[in-house]
């Protein structure tokens, strides 16, 4: 697990499509169902990577949600991933798609699950 400040810095989510976002207030946890530009990571070989990957971003310790959903998500291409606020423990970033969808999130740590 890592910040959302780090998060941001090892992956790129512009292009990325978010196909499901998932929010549990029992254990505070976020998933948004994603498939990743797996081309447009630093750690991308052409010659055996593909260049979208499936999986899920998983955000923890969650103390603030909120999607202003104007219709459900369907492969909805990230616009902008902005970190909007930080404090030594939590994090705010906010997801734009190019579905009129945005999304706020404040939480203590994210990762990258792959299917």
């Amino acid at each position: 697990m890592m910040r959302i400040s780090d998060f941001l810095k090892r992956y790129h989510l512009h292009g990325s499509l978010i196909n499901k976002v998932e929010y549990d207030s029992t254990t505070k946890r976020v998933s948004l169902e994603t498939e990743l530009c797996k081309w447009q990571q630093f750690d991308y070989d052409e010659t055996k990577d593909p260049e979208m990957i499936e999986g899920f971003n998983v955000f923890e310790d969650v103390t603030y949600f909120e999607t202003d959903c104007v219709k459900d998500f369907d492969a909805d291409e990230i616009l902008e991933v902005v970190l909007i606020s930080a404090t030594s423990s939590l994090e705010k970033v906010k997801i734009v798609t190019d579905g009129g969808n945005i999304i706020m999130i404040e939480a203590g740590n994210v990762e990258w699950h792959s299917l």
